[in-house]
């Protein structure tokens, strides 16, 4: 067993947040969201938060992903979802191939995977 993480983002707009973040492949989790929040699956090891509260650009999330593809994949569905890429993905240091987008609120997201090997969770 693993444990689960339940990051707390603050938004504007609750109902816009959920369906960017639905538009980007997460999951309503229909158990722990009421109408005031919405709780977001984004794996079986993590929950995403969104709670309507005054917005503050601190820190960044990052999620990584196994393959190119998917990182790309979830960077094309920011825009029509209502967010806005930051950086395309490329090539880093490291072999690492990230890109950056903004939520509506302006959260930044890192979406990365290790490029040519399995992703273990240290780059």
């Amino acid at each position: 067993m693993y444990p689960v993480i339940y990051p707390h983002l603050p938004v504007s707009d609750l109902d816009r947040s959920t369906g960017f973040y639905m538009g980007l492949g997460f999951t309503l989790n229909e158990r722990l969201s009421n109408v005031d929040l919405s709780a977001l699956n984004i794996s079986a090891a993590i929950v995403l938060v969104l709670l309507p509260r005054p917005v503050s650009q601190e820190g960044r999330t990052a999620l990584a992903f196994p393959t190119r593809g998917e990182v790309d994949e979830i960077l094309a569905a920011c825009a029509p979802s209502g967010g806005r890429v930051v950086s395309r993905a490329r090539l880093r240091d490291r072999g690492v191939y990230l890109g950056t987008a903004a939520d509506p609120d302006g959260h930044l997201w890192d979406f990365l995977c290790r490029d040519g090997e399995p992703w273990e969770g240290n780059l």
